[in-house]
């Protein structure tokens, strides 16, 4: 402890860079081969908006899936597969699909019928008996029912796509953003002091994020949206080769409750005219896992002020929001202010840990 007490500041924070994240996010990158991408890439395009949703685990004689539900059924199993709590138990799935760099405000994913039916009658509806209905997924502070996980998978990513998902790890709403709240660390609860944890992932073919069901996520677009007064001229979108961004995002709800309601179940559409690859995804043994690296080492100006404001923008009623406004205002990271943040959110592959900062 005294050699501790000792060491200088800048050996602090170097232990602190290297130090593991305590937070409920993984990201792998080579999950699944190129080929296999563009199968999923050309099913996906042609396949919607839609959400759908599909019972797991699958048999694996039966072809009525098709090939993201098979795709999908197949990464499970490699991550259950390290996990004997989890591995083997039924789920539903629920997936849909985007090929285009769109601007998503911050929000978590919810049962959005259920969430619609409490909007339009909020008499019909009782945290009590939602609590008791959907122990393992609904929350009576946020009075939503969330997923257990959620995830993007990455297939194609345009040349000039700064496209990251943002992740704020134990937060669900705009309102979250802006209290303090209360933190478990190795059995001992704190505060947070304001800090909001913020995790940038790049957008890069073959990857994968997994994260908590319940956190707060995003895409900016511009990147630096954020950080900007205002935006000049629409988006581009084609040609896809420079600013598509087609992904997959998928949710898993444990299989002892109901699925999210209205959405639609084991459809059993099949993958007529599009053959299914007999390497659906590679061995769990061969994703390589991607380090979360805290953004504290930065050069900046000395003249680079931190508290600079970060205006994040929120998905949904205020209901949903959890909060009056449309955008939720922060502060940048004390270290690097702006600056750190816009380097994180450009980043071409590296996973980035920021902490911004209540004002």
């Amino acid at each position: 402890i005294t050699m501790v007490l000792l060491a200088s500041s800048a050996i602090v924070a170097y232990i602190l860079l290297l130090a593991p994240l305590t937070i409920a996010l993984s990201v792998w990158d080579g999950v699944i081969g190129s080929d296999q991408r563009m199968a999923l890439h050309r099913y996906a395009s042609k396949a919607g908006l839609e959400h759908k949703s599909f019972s797991r685990p699958l048999n694996q004689s039966n072809n009525g899936n098709n090939i993201i539900e098979r795709t999908l059924d197949a990464i499970l199993t490699e991550i259950e597969s390290k996990d004997n709590n989890i591995h083997g138990k039924q789920q539903y799935v629920e997936y849909w699909t985007r090929q285009e760099w769109r601007h998503i405000e911050a929000h978590s994913d919810v049962d959005e019928a259920l969430a619609k039916m409490h909007d339009q009658n909020p008499s019909l509806l009782v945290d009590d008996e939602l609590e008791s209905k959907f122990s393992a997924t609904y929350s009576d502070i946020h009075g939503f029912r969330f997923p257990s996980n959620g995830h993007v998978l990455y297939l194609q990513v345009g040349s000039e796509v700064k496209g990251p998902t943002c992740v704020f790890p134990s937060r669900s709403s705009g309102g979250d953003l802006l209290q303090e709240k209360a933190c478990a660390t190795e059995g001992d609860n704190h505060q947070d002091n304001g800090d909001i944890k913020l995790v940038t992932v790049p957008a890069v073919s073959g990857r994968l994020l997994r994260f908590d069901g319940q956190d707060l996520h995003a895409v900016p677009r511009p990147h630096d949206l954020w950080m900007l007064p205002f935006v000049k001229g629409g988006a581009e979108y084609k040609p896809e080769e420079v600013w598509g961004r087609s992904v997959i995002l998928f949710n898993v709800w444990p299989g002892e409750e109901d699925p999210p309601l209205n959405v639609s179940l084991d459809s059993n559409e099949g993958g007529e005219g599009e053959a299914h690859t007999n390497e659906l995804c590679n061995a769990f043994s061969e994703w390589n896992e991607v380090n979360v690296v805290q953004n504290t080492q930065i050069e900046v100006p000395d003249t680079q002020e931190s508290n600079q404001s970060v205006k994040v923008w929120l998905l949904g009623n205020e209901r949903r929001r959890g909060y009056p406004m449309r955008t939720a205002n922060l502060l940048s990271p004390a270290h690097g202010g702006r600056e750190s943040l816009r380097k994180a959110l450009s980043e071409k592959s590296l996973v980035t840990e920021l902490l911004l900062r209540q004002q």
